[in-house]
C-alpha cells in the first residue's frame, strides 16, 4: 500500500520534506502515531526503482517472524528517479484511501494552514501488482472487493475455494447497485493501453453497477507506473476534493468557494473513460 505524489517541477527534495512532515502529523491525528525522523530524509536506499523497492519490502515482511528490524514505521519513502513524482509506502494502520481524503477534506475546509506548498496530488494505493493483463485482473479483484460486486472467476475452484467464493458472493450481495468510473494514470509505460485498462477493468465489475462519469458513487483510481500496477477505490467525493490536489483545494479554501469546478474538472473526452 502507499500514496502517489506529485509536485512542482524542481521542488522535489522540498516536497519530499513536506510530505514526510504532513503524513506524520495525520498518522498521529487519526492514528496516535507518533513517527521517528528517519527514512524520509533520503537514506533510504531504495532509489529509482520501485519494482526493486516492493521486492525488498516483500522479503523484509518474509523474515518478520524470524526477529528481523527492518522497521523504520508506519511510512517508507520509496526515491522514484522521475521529476515531480514521489511515492510513500504505509503500513497498516495507515489506510491509503482514508489517510488521502481526510488529509483533503481538512484542506478543503481551511482546517489547516497551506504549509505544504510543494505537494500537488495524492493518489492512494491499495493494492500494488504487476503492470500486465494479469497483474491488472488480480489487482482489479483485490481492490474492489468489498467495494463492487464483481464477474465471477471462469475457472473452477475445489470444495473449499468454492466455499469461501460463496461466502464472498454472500456478502457482495450486501452491495447494493452502485454508479462507477474509472480514472487510470499511465507513466512510463507502453504494455497497457488506457482504454484496453478502462474496457478490461469494467468487463470484471458486475452489471448491476453503471457507469455514471459525471457524479459516480465510486471511482477506481488506476497508477500505472513502469512495470507497476497500483490501484484504490475511493468516494466519489473524490472529483468535489478537486482529484486530490492539495494545491487546488488550498486556493478553493482560501477564496471562499464551496462549490467544485464542474466544467474543469471533468475528463475532455468521455468516450475514452468508464
Amino acid at each position: 500500500m502507499g500514496i502517489w505524489v506529485t509536485c512542482p517541477l524542481h521542488m522535489k527534495g522540498k516536497a519530499a520534506r513536506e510530505m514526510e512532515l504532513l503524513f506524520d502529523e495525520y498518522a498521529e491525528k487519526l492514528y496516535g502515531i507518533k513517527t521517528e525522523d528517519g527514512p524520509a530524509d533520503g537514506s533510504d536506499d531504495d532509489e529509482g526503482d520501485i519494482e526493486a523497492a516492493i521486492q525488498k519490502e516483500i522479503g523484509a515482511l518474509k523474515d518478520k517472524n524470524k526477529g528481523s528490524s527492518n522497521d523504520n514505521g508506519v511510512f517508507n519513502e520509496v526515491r522514484i528517479n522521475q521529476e515531480c513524482l514521489l511515492f510513500m509506502r504505509c503500513k497498516p494502520p495507515v489506510e491509503p484511501v482514508e489517510f488521502s481524503r481526510r488529509i483533503c477534506q481538512d484542506a478543503a475546509t481551511g482546517s489547516h494552514s497551506a504549509r505544504a506548498r510543494y505537494l500537488n496530488r495524492l493518489t492512494p494505493v491499495s493494492v500494488i501488482a504487476k503492470a500486465s493483463e494479469t497483474g491488472l485482473e488480480e489487482a482489479t479483484r483485490k481492490a474492489l472487493a468489498g467495494h463492487l460486486k464483481l464477474q465471477p472467476k471462469d475457472v473452477k475452484a475445489d470444495a473449499a475455494s468454492t466455499e469461501k467464493d460463496g461466502e464472498t458472493e454472500d456478502a457482495e450481495e450486501a452491495l447494493g447497485p452502485f454508479t462507477f468510473a474509472i480514472r487510470p494514470s499511465i507513466r512510463n509505460h507502453n504494455t497497457l493501453q488506457r482504454d484496453d485498462v478502462i474496457t478490461r477493468i469494467a468487463s470484471l465489475i458486475d452489471p448491476q453497477h453503471k457507469v455514471n462519469l459525471g457524479s459516480p458513487d465510486k471511482v477506481i483510481l488506476v497508477e500505472v507506473y513502469q512495470t507497476i500496477c497500483g490501484m484504490s477505490v475511493v468516494p466519489g467525493d473524490w472529483d468535489t476534493l478537486k482529484k486530490y490536489n492539495l494545491t487546488e483545494l488550498y486556493k478553493q479554501a482560501n477564496s471562499g468557494k464551496t462549490e467544485p469546478e464542474s466544467d474543469s474538472s471533468k475528463p475532455a473526452n468521455k468516450s475514452n473513460e468508464a
